[in-house]
């Protein structure tokens, strides 16, 4: 769904960059109309993916996941602190070795 609404916005941005070349290449000069055409055309790329974003998530913040990331890290921290430490020079008992069955 989110490829074809990108598709969608990028064609109807890429006309309307078309459209402002054609209107701006009359009454400026034909340099300046193809600078123009140029910025908005690359430019609809960002511009569209943004809005694809805002139209699936209804928000901006967490676009490339950073929030996600921290959380898990921070869960790992926390899981990695959680458990017990045994002292320096404490052995530690296997299954194995110790008797354990």
């Amino acid at each position: 769904m989110r490829a074809l609404l990108y598709v969608v916005f990028v064609t109807i941005g890429g006309l309307l960059s078309i459209a402002i070349g054609y209107l701006i290449e009359p009454r400026v000069s034909m340099t300046a109309s193809l600078t123009v055409f140029l910025v908005l055309f690359f430019a609809n790329f960002v511009v569209s993916w943004m809005a694809v974003v805002r139209v699936m998530n209804d928000s901006l913040e967490d676009v490339p996941g950073q929030q996600t990331l921290l959380d898990i890290e921070k869960a790992a921290q926390e899981a990695t602190t959680a458990r017990p430490r045994l002292p320096m020079g404490t052995p530690r008992k296997t299954l194995v070795e110790d008797g354990y069955h």
